[in-house]
């Protein structure tokens, strides 16, 4: 009995350390930025040893994806309640601005910095790669639940990347346009959708 409750004991403080440096690489990732981003800075914000840090990552790409995706997931428990008021203030409207917003989380801002780095890191990129099929397959779930009445559309097979392509691009480009710019895209997204679909 005892053995069992400090084994038990010893996974959760083991579960409370790989959190705890997920967490730091993602704060990292978002203030300082992918090349910022060191096993060394990492562990100086979990507050862990160099051991701790490399038995639960061994490898700084699995750490990085790993830290962005645990984000990801943290944010679809936050968007599932979202989809729901999205339907409810309007289909295509607000599923456009709830789409827009998680395009601009702090996943979106990790993910950028990992896409950019990735293209000169050939171990990142087969990480995200991994990881990258399971992130469209969410966007689509979302997708799907936020406009279930044109799933079956001709029109969404092809609309569908379009949009989502160019809200990436979009959100990419966030850091030199105007707010204003930004809003003429949404209401551009928007009456694209409803021509399609309506």
């Amino acid at each position: 009995m005892t053995t069992a409750v400090a084994r038990r004991t010893q996974a959760e403080r083991s579960a409370a350390t790989r959190s705890r440096i997920l967490a730091a690489t993602v704060e990292s990732l978002v203030e300082v930025g992918h090349a910022g981003t060191t096993t060394l800075e990492v562990q100086r914000r979990a507050e862990v040893s160099r051991g701790a840090l490399l038995h639960h990552f061994p490898s700084r790409a699995e750490l990085l994806v790993a830290a962005v995706f645990q984000l990801f997931e943290a944010q679809r428990d936050v968007i599932g309640p979202e989809v729901l008021k999205a339907r409810e203030v309007g289909g295509i409207d607000g599923g456009i601005d709830l789409l827009w917003m998680s395009f601009n989380s702090p996943l979106a801002v990790a993910i950028d910095e990992l896409w950019s780095a990735a293209r000169n890191d050939a171990e990142l990129r087969d990480e995200l790669g991994k990881q990258d099929r399971t992130a469209r397959a969410e966007i689509r779930k979302m997708c799907d639940a936020l406009w279930p009445e044109y799933v079956s559309h001709p029109n969404y097979e092809l609309a569908l990347p379009v949009i989502i392509d160019a809200m990436h691009g979009a959100a990419r480009a966030r850091v030199v346009r105007s707010d204003r710019a930004t809003a003429k895209r949404l209401a551009g997204w928007k009456q694209l959708l409803h021509e399609l679909f309506e």
